[in-house]
Order: C-alpha cells, then structure tokens, then sequence
C-alpha cells in the first residue's frame, strides 16, 4: 500500500479572494498567513468546511471508490482541540436548488445545514516544533467532511491534506498536457504561465512530473523562445479563433514524445487555483473503470463576485437552447457548497464549456478534433459528437469575466445561428424547425427595437451556414469575423453616441440631445415589466405604423443580448441602446426601408433552407471525419500563416 494525497487544504488566501475567506475558511478570531514557512497562524476557532478544503466524500466515493480516507494536519503553538465535522447524505435536498432563471447576489437557498460532529475530538496539546497528527475520517454515508480546530491560545497549521492509502497497482499512469489559447492577452496568460510554472510544475505534488504546459499563441505576441522551457511550450498560431488555437493544442499533445493520456483545454482569460489543476490529476489518477473516460469539466466563478459560481456542466435542450445544469450557487455558504455536489451533472446531451475541460487523449484519437468554427458552439458540438461523461468537483474551477455583459453580436448572433445549424446537422439534438421558428422571433424582437445591425448578422447567420462545408474548411474565419465586427452596431461614451446621432441626423437633433436614460430599465436586476410576456407574443412593430403615430421622441433600449421592452418606448422614432452602467450607447434611428430589406432577405434564407437544407445537411455530416481531422487542420492553418 502507498500513500496517496487526494487534496491539498488550501491555507494561503489568493488576493481575489481577500473578501471572501469563507471559501477557505471561517475564523472565530485573528488569523495570519505566514510566508515563511506556509503556515496560517490563528486563534480561536476556525472551521476548514468549506469550497476549497472540505473533503468531496460522495464525489470521491462515487469516481474513485475511495472510501478510507485520513487528514494529515501539521501544528505547533498553543494547544487546540481537533474537530471532524461532516454534512450527511439527505441533509441537503436537490429540490431546494435555485432555479436557472433566479437572480440573486447571495444564496438563494432558503434551506439551513448543521454539520455533524463525526468523532470525539481529539487534542494537541501544544508544542513549540511542529507535531504530525494523521487522522482517520469516517465518510461513509457523507456529502462532505471537513474539520475545524479550536485553539486555547495562539496556534499554527501548515502542510495539511487529504489523503488515502492504495495498492501500487491502483495508480493509473495520468500524464497531462494543457493546451491553453491566447490571442494578445498578456494579462492574463504571462501570470498563469508563471503561476502553473511556480505553483504546480515547482510543487511536490504528483502532477509535477506528469504535466506539460503547450501556450498556443494565435496572436503572435509572446516571447516564445524566452518563454518555453522543458515544461512549457509557446506555439505561434494562424488566429481562427479558439477552436482553431484548442486543435492546435490537441495535436501538440498527440504529437508529442511524452505518452499524454489528457489534454486539458483551458481559457487564457481565466484566473487559476494551482489546486484545481493537482485535484484533476489526482481525480483521474484513482478513477474507477467506470469513469475512465470521463471528462473532468471546471466550475466557472465569476471575477466580478468571485464567490459565484455561474457553471459547471450544461445541456442542449431539444429547441436549441443551451441551460446550465444549476443556478447560481455561492461558494462562501455552506449549503451552496454542499448542493454544488448533490446535482447530478450525468445528464443526455450534456457539454462542458472549455474554460477549462480535461479530455481523454483517447477520445480525440477516436472522435477527432474541433470542429473549424473560430468561436461559440465549438465545445457543445464535442459535447455532442462524444456524448462524455462528466466529473465535476468544489475545488475544481476557474474565474472568468461574468457574461452579462459582454453581448457581442457577431458572435452572439452570428457566429451562434451558423454553428448551431452546422451542429444540428451533424448531430440532429434539437428540433430543426423549433429552433429556426425561435431564431425568427428573436429577429423579429431585433427589429422591433431597430438594431438593424444586429438583425442583419442573425440573417447572414444562416445564410453562410447554407454555403456548406467546403465553404467552411476555406474561409479564413479571422477574416469573417473582423467583417462582422465593422458591420455590428458600436457602442461609444453616451455624450459621443448622441452627437454622432445628431450629425447622422441633425433633422432630430432636439430629441436625441434632450435625451436622459432610464438607468432602471437596463439594470441587471431589472425585473420583466408586467406584460412582456403578452407584448412578445403581440405582431406589434413600429415599422408598420403609419408616420402620424410615430413620434419624433427618444427612449432607452437595453444594448444586450435580449430586448427590454417598456411601454415608453412604443411608436417612438429614437431608441438609445445603452448597456447595464448608461455610460455607453448606440443611437437608432427608425429606418423603414433597412427593414424591409433585412426582411426580405431572412424570407429568402428561410426558402432556400426549405429547399436545400436537407442537402446542405447530409454535406456537413459527410464532411465531418475530414472537417476534424489531422491533416485538414494542418493543412489550414499552415495556409493561414503564409
């Protein structure tokens, strides 16, 4: 038998978790990370069940069959009780999770827990070098166990983990090769290369030895010389975008001389706890047969509130819409914690977002790589093309810029239209006709609100997805999105939108300069307005109003990813788009022969996918072995970088 860490408990909090320690720990009285020698310093009670330290004992029970399990925790100072504390299965009911659509800035669960204590404590009784205490824990019959220490005066902890004790022969051989995409973003990607370099190819933990780094630079910017070292390793890309740079990544780790069993994809915009990249290996190094080929998919947390986790795993659901699998959970409130284990995440259709997946070597060899779509619905369709099973963990996740307001219309609406067709036609997840009938109500809303722009990406959406896959495998997807970028409407500084209102239209140049936001209306919290619902499904449209009734007024619009309606804005000529803060804006302009047009051409696409689409279809699903394959991915962005 060996032993063999599980987990490490997490003692030093990063910077961005400085307001939240909760989801370390939570302390009684002073607590004190010292550099020195990695040890947190505290006095009274300070409880480790929390995010990041309680143990995962029906996760870990259920992957891994690890059943026997023990805390290793290292003390030295004033004498302290030690505390086994455990929340049991059936304490926490599913059914009290909140749901997808709930909108919240702390826990949403109205349900309390009370954690059991497991054992009689035991108790150090001080010493001025550090003594090892190396605790068995009983987790049968538990969603989570941790432990809290209650000292009499001033003590001191380091070097504390979770560990079991295996036969040699149950250590599967994991070797992990990240591939992590970056294009221009140095702010991001300089500190993770110098935190995964320092903090888990310099740690002591297994991983070290098992671990390669490959940097896929799609931008060209980074040193990649300087840079690469016998772990790390910068590839300059051709830009097409994230697929392109993860497809990269794959073929580094299936080309490499090291027998990579994983590849873990992974954002460059992200933060990183060190610690979840340890966990994944250890994860996979003990994983049952049963989920052997498992993905292990990362929660994303939010960086704006860094306690909330926004995703883990979603699905596709048959009308075309993606829906996460839980609503938003809070990371520094027990019960959140102990919920984020409850919910099953081994769903049909299911898909993990590549902030940070790790894949099996296996399934890329069998199911190829990504499909050529530069962004959006790259990771559902792998999702969808492999059909995995997930494995999720607390502890395993990234931070990630929240969503809610970063809505960009040639990716949003684009880009989404045309990749979700290109995946249905591979995969036939969802209802064809259900999703085009939702993809006309939501042009027809687009229009409502005279975002032109926006509407006329919709439209080429579909459009570009009826040109087939030999158009697909020979556009250069870089050049199609900086296309679609200078048609999208442009935000700009409030006072700069509407004196670029006026010069388009001096003849309006009262109303749009009289104009003040309705800063209630964009919220992020805003409530629906009581009738929205009837309004949506009412054929109104100003278009179709005769110039009587329209007025020459302006109204506040949301600049987003849905519509806000409100009854001010009926029958007015102006609408000033502007996002969540009304510091930046986009004015429109009622303009009723781009209407008609961008009509016109959506009843067009609409018949020539009546006509073609079943053909159009069996092209991509014949397409696919090579639009994923090796050789084609090669071949396409060595022509890309000439």
């Amino acid at each position: 038998m060996v032993q063999f860490k599980l987990a490490n408990v997490l003692l030093q909090l990063p910077e961005h978790l400085r307001c939240y320690p909760q989801m370390l720990y939570r302390a009684s009285g002073a607590v004190d990370f010292q550099e020195e020698d990695g040890s947190l310093a505290f006095e009274g009670r300070v409880d480790f069940l929390t995010y990041f330290n309680a143990f995962s004992a029906a996760k870990w029970r259920r992957y891994a069959a690890v059943d026997a399990v023990r805390l290793h925790l290292e003390l030295a100072g004033d004498p302290c009780d030690i505390l086994l504390l455990g929340i049991e299965e059936g304490v926490v009911d599913t059914k009290d999770a909140p749901g997808i659509d709930q909108v919240g800035s702390v826990s949403l669960i109205k349900t309390e827990v009370h954690p059991k204590q497991l054992v009689v404590p035991e108790h150090f009784e001080g010493s001025a070098e550090y003594a090892v205490y190396d605790v068995d824990v009983p987790v049968d019959g538990m969603t989570l166990v941790g432990f809290a220490l209650i000292s009499k005066g001033a003590t001191a902890l380091r070097n504390a983990s979770w560990f079991t004790d295996v036969p040699v022969g149950r250590v599967r051989d994991i070797r992990i090769a990240i591939a992590t995409t970056t294009f221009k973003n140095e702010k991001y990607i300089l500190p993770n290369i110098e935190m995964i370099q320092r903090d888990v190819l310099g740690s002591d933990d297994a991983v070290a030895d098992a671990l390669h780094l490959f940097v896929v630079d799609n931008g060209r910017t980074l040193d990649a010389d300087a840079l690469s070292n016998e772990n790390i390793t910068v590839i300059p890309n051709a830009n097409e975008g994230g697929s392109a740079g993860f497809a990269r990544g794959m073929m580094a780790a299936l080309d490499a001389d090291e027998p990579f069993t994983h590849v873990l994809l992974m954002d460059d915009d992200v933060r990183i706890s060190p610690e979840s990249i340890i966990r994944t290996y250890n994860l996979l190094a003990l994983a049952t047969s049963e989920y052997m080929d498992a993905f292990v998919n990362g929660a994303m947390l939010e960086m704006e509130r860094p306690q909330k986790q926004f995703e883990d795993v979603s699905h596709v659901r048959t009308n075309g819409v993606y829906r996460r699998l839980k609503g938003d959970l809070f990371m520094d409130t027990l019960v959140d914690v102990a919920m984020n284990e409850l919910i099953d995440v081994e769903v049909p259709q299911a898909y993990g977002a590549w902030w940070y997946s790790c894949i099996p070597l296996s399934v890329v060899r069998k199911n190829g790589l990504p499909l050529p779509l530069f962004v959006r619905c790259d990771d559902v369709e792998y999702g969808m093309r492999t059909q995995p099973t997930y494995m999720t963990m607390n502890g395993i996740c990234v931070w990630h810029a929240s969503f809610t307001q970063k809505f960009r219309a040639p990716v949003d609406c684009y880009q989404y239209i045309r990749n979700y067709l290109i995946m249905n036609a591979l995969h036939g997840i969802s209802n064809e006709a259900l999703f085009l009938a939702r993809a006309d109500r939501t042009l027809q809303l687009y229009l409502r609100s005279m975002a032109y722009e926006t509407a006329e990406l919709i439209v080429a959406g579909l459009e570009d997805y009826l040109k087939g896959p030999e158009w697909l495998m020979e556009v250069s997807g870089e050049e199609v999105l900086k296309a679609n970028n200078a048609k999208a409407e442009r935000l700009m500084p409030l006072a700069e939108a509407l004196a670029n209102g006026v010069a388009e239209h001096p003849d309006l140049a009262e109303p749009i300069l009289g104009f003040a936001p309705d800063t209630d209306l964009v919220r992020d919290d805003q409530a629906a307005w009581p009738l929205l619902r009837l309004w949506r499904t009412v054929p109104y449209d100003r278009h179709l109003l005769p110039d009587a009734l329209i007025r020459d007024e302006a109204a506040t619009a949301y600049y987003g990813g849905y519509t806000v309606l409100s009854p001010d804005q009926v029958a007015k000529r102006i609408l000033v788009a502007c996002d969540r803060d009304c510091q930046n804006a986009h004015v429109r302009v009622m303009d009723r022969r781009r209407w008609g047009q961008i009509r016109k051409r959506w009843a067009q696409a609409r018949a020539d996918h009546k006509a073609k689409g079943g053909e159009v279809a069996l092209a991509y699903r014949e397409a696919l072995s090579k639009l994923t394959g090796i050789d084609y991915w090669r071949q396409h962005l060595e022509g890309m970088l000439r």
